[in-house]
């Protein structure tokens, strides 16, 4: 070791007796500067015209413009410069045969100059690390573990670009050649995950040998033995590789053993790679504040009750969209996506079936556009052509009638989508049309887990009195909410099984967890209320909403609630939009329903609400009344321009009520009433030790397809779910959120950055050129 110490001394000594240490360091120090402070200025400008640049540590280092984020893309084009020559310097001098002929191993020497190289790449870190000193004073509860992880992972990075150099400089006498071939190595180790990648062989080859990609997960804040293992292997098989360089100079030996030598150790170091990157023997370890890296705990908790294989197969249609996110190119990507499940779940086990069949839906049709298909009906043909344009291989995708053999998809449209399977059990993990990011997420993932698991909640939606229909894209209609698998937020997608029943012809089912009444417009006869009557006795879970105009049709129900709709529609004072618009609060008694009514409470975030009835209550109905949904302060109740014909139509004192001509003004004289009412209210009591939850809505367009629309309804949704929550105790749909970022203040001012980049940008980089300067000069005349 001792050996190793004085060549690496004597190596430094060497690097800082040349201008090229001196200089990298100062200009890493500059372009650091410029790139923390100006971020740091943008984020602060940002804070102070009230854009919340949350979490701010994660802006400061990892965003795209963030200091790890950039450093990490030039740190390839220093190492070169400094590593060209370590060896090669020795060669071209002939001063290696003095060391060769000393009592020094080879293993010293070459250890000796990588520590040297290493020292030096601690001092990068070293101006890397005061800036984090001076982002975390200045930020209020700076994420640490964010910046500590980034750094280890940049110095890992650094300490493998140095391995790489040292044996770059061990095979050429010229520097200005190590220089260019180390940064000509460091490209193609950039991009080599990009080659075969179609080919599943070569592209665990690939993906091994790729360098790009392996520090992310660390500047994140997610440290991985495999990333690490990764790192050490790379650097162990360069140091090898120097080894092996220098004794073929001593040894005579055959160029089949030599070539032999080379040959064994690319393999052991494939095979160590190949199985320290196994899921099931990869560590993880999350050093974020708020575990944002891990899902969440309930995510946690579904994952680990699925014991034993799980397998996963998605199918992906080569006339569908978003084909290209599941190709065998991307497939490394695609199961990254899947990861955070694989660290809680060890026998997942991911497999892929493509085909080729048009779409059911022909929005969806991947050849839509194309004209040079215009006319052509035959699949074969079709899937020719797409997979030409694409540039994918034809024969990878199998014909409708193999795939017919396996599964019969027509229900799912024959769209990309992962097949779950587990001990008998089976269930669907959708991607989605028209979203910028098609994957499911962690709500999504958990939810089709939990059905793999226990059953799922039946909502049942009445039809047969004007009901809004669950399978049309009609602006009054619930489809949207409800059964469209493309979307995301529907209820399908998050755990529910949701059917429909007509009361003319169906009692309602005993295993219906939740029935919806939504918007009747026709009154329901006595058989149908007896089949609703027995449904509430026996402590059935309901959605019922409804519209001003439709109280005669919906209060026979209500009467048994032990509320009413008022007759009339609220009106808001000052608005500029369609008149019977309101923006609903969330009461404080709501915040107790669930987790996203708490959130919406707290942030006071509204409810878009168009055209409402308010609610009252009816004393001693046995059901404890909760207001969830409230009317804004000095908003009235507009009785005189609504009633209510014989066909339960609203209408207006002169005829139908036309709320865009129609007189709103408040009229005291004629029954308006001005307050805060009511707009949505829950219902609950306890029967047989089980809480019955009811949900009565005097608007029935809040989750509306046309109203989610509309930007403004944004947390309408957010609403919803937190009610089907309720109803389902908890379980559905998962709730994945986790607690808000700390580090969302900054608490520097303008005048102390400006500080800063005087000190950063001008003093220290003058310091450390005057010190490079003075030691220069100081050894010349030596």
């Amino acid at each position: 070791m001792r050996k190793i110490f004085k060549i690496a001394r004597l190596e430094l000594s060497i690097m800082f007796y040349s201008p090229v240490a001196w200089l990298v360091l100062t200009i890493f120090m500059i372009q650091c500067g410029i790139t923390f402070l100006d971020t740091l200025q943008g984020t602060r400008t940002l804070i102070s015209l009230g854009y919340q640049a949350q979490p701010i540590t994660s802006a400061l280092f990892i965003g795209q413009s963030g200091l790890f984020t950039t450093m990490q893309g030039y740190l390839y084009l220093y190492l070169p410069i400094l590593t060209m020559g370590l060896m090669s310097r020795e060669t071209s001098s002939g001063s290696i045969k003095l060391l060769l002929s000393s009592p020094v191993k080879l293993n010293e020497i070459i250890l000796g100059k990588y520590l040297a190289i290493i020292i030096y790449g601690l001092l990068l870190i070293g101006v890397l690390t005061l800036y984090a000193i001076t982002g975390s004073i200045f930020v209020s509860h700076a994420d640490v573990g964010i910046i500590c992880s980034g750094l280890i992972g940049l110095y890992l990075l650094i300490c493998t670009y140095a391995a790489i150099g040292l044996f770059m400089s061990c095979l050429t006498t010229y520097q200005v050649v190590a220089a260019i071939s180390t940064l000509a190595l460091f490209t193609i180790m950039r991009y080599v995950g990009t080659l075969g990648q179609e080919y599943d062989f070569i592209r665990d080859i690939t993906y091994f040998l790729s360098i790009s990609g392996r520090t992310e997960n660390m500047l994140s804040g997610l440290i991985t033995t495999k990333d690490v293992f990764y790192y050490l292997i790379i650097i162990s098989s360069f140091l090898m590789l120097c080894l092996l360089r220098l004794k073929a100079e001593r040894e005579l030996r055959s160029a089949t053993v030599k070539a032999g030598r080379y040959a064994v150790l690319v393999l052991v170091a494939l095979m160590l790679g190949y199985i320290t990157s196994r899921p099931s023997i990869t560590g993880y370890l999350d050093v974020t504040s708020g575990k944002s890296l891990t899902i969440a705990k309930t995510s946690q908790e579904i994952a680990k009750k699925i014991k034993g294989p799980l397998k996963v197969t998605t199918y992906a249609n080569l006339l569908a969209p978003n084909l290209w996110h599941v190709l065998p190119q991307s497939r490394n990507t695609d199961l990254a996506r899947m990861e955070s499940y694989r660290r809680f779940i060890p026998g997942m086990q991911m497999d892929y079936v493509y085909y080729y069949q048009k779409p059911i839906d022909t929005n969806y049709h991947q050849f839509k556009y194309s004209p040079d298909l215009k006319g052509v009906n035959d699949i074969d043909k079709i899937a020719d052509q797409v997979a030409s344009s694409l540039g994918v291989r034809r024969e990878l995708f199998i014909s409708p009638t193999e795939l017919k053999k396996r599964i019969d998809l027509t229900d799912e449209g024959f769209l990309l989508l992962r097949k779950l399977e587990y001990n008998g059990k089976s269930t669907y993990l959708r991607f989605f049309v028209r979203e910028l990011d098609p994957y499911a997420s962690e709500a999504e993932t958990n939810a089709a887990l939990k059905r793999l698991i226990s059953p799922a909640p039946r909502v049942v939606f009445v039809t047969g009195n004007g009901e809004r229909e669950t399978d049309s894209q009609a602006d009054g209609s619930y489809q949207n909410i409800s059964t469209l698998k493309i979307r995301r937020k529907a209820l399908v997608n998050q755990g529910f099984d949701v059917d429909t029943l007509n009361l003319h012809k169906q009692a309602i089912p005993a295993n219906t967890d939740i029935l919806v009444i939504g918007d009747p417009t026709v009154p329901f006869n006595e058989d149908q209320m007896k089949k609703i009557l027995a449904y509430i006795s026996r402590g059935g879970n309901m959605l019922i909403t409804t519209e001003p105009g439709r109280q005669q049709i919906i209060n026979p129900v209500l009467l048994q609630l032990g509320i009413q709709l008022k007759q009339g529609i609220i009106v808001e004072p000052g608005k500029a939009v369609t008149p019977g618009y309101i923006d609903a609060q969330l009461s404080e008694q709501a915040a107790a329903i669930d987790p996203n009514l708490a959130r919406m409470q707290k942030d006071k975030l509204p409810v878009s609400i168009q055209n409402a009835a308010p609610i009252t209550l009816i004393p001693s109905s046995g059901f404890r009344a909760t207001p969830l949904l409230m009317s804004a302060a000095g908003s009235w109740n507009k009785v005189s321009a609504s009633g209510i014909n014989e066909k339960g139509v609203g209408q207006s004192n002169l005829g139908p009520l036309d709320l865009s001509t129609a007189n709103l003004s408040f009229n005291a004289e004629q029954g308006d009433e001005k307050g805060v009412f009511p707009i949505s209210v829950a219902l609950t009591r306890t029967l047989k030790g089980k809480q019955q939850r009811i949900v009565v809505s005097g608007d029935a367009d809040f989750i509306s397809n046309g109203e989610f629309s509309r930007e403004r309804s944004v947390f309408n949704e957010l609403y919803l779910h937190g009610i089907f929550r309720w109803f389902s105790d908890g379980t559905y749909p998962s709730y994945v959120n986790r607690p808000p970022a700390k580090d969302i203040e900054i608490t520097i001012t303008k005048e102390q950055i400006t500080g800063l980049m005087w000190l950063y940008r001008g003093i220290i980089p003058s310091i450390i050129i005057t010190i490079g300067a003075t030691v220069l000069i100081r050894r010349r005349r030596k």
